[in-house]
């Protein structure tokens, strides 16, 4: 058996590790929603353009959906 000590040792470090994640895909999500909102094309900006996307793909998703 382990004494105690070691497994507080983990925990603590674990603990940290998550909290080191959160702040990394919160970076993340904010540099990529930032060049989608600051980014223009020549053709359409990118947030447009994703946005017309995805409601193309509801559409033919709930089309799908419909048939019997």
């Amino acid at each position: 058996m382990q004494p105690p000590g070691r497994f507080t040792h983990f925990a603590r470090r674990r603990s940290r590790q998550r909290g080191q994640t959160y702040a990394e895909y919160l970076v993340v999500t904010t540099a990529l929603i930032g060049i989608l909102l600051i980014a223009s094309g020549d053709t359409a900006a990118p947030f447009v353009a994703l946005v017309s996307g995805l409601k193309s793909f509801f559409g033919a998703y709930s089309f799908a959906l419909s048939l019997p």
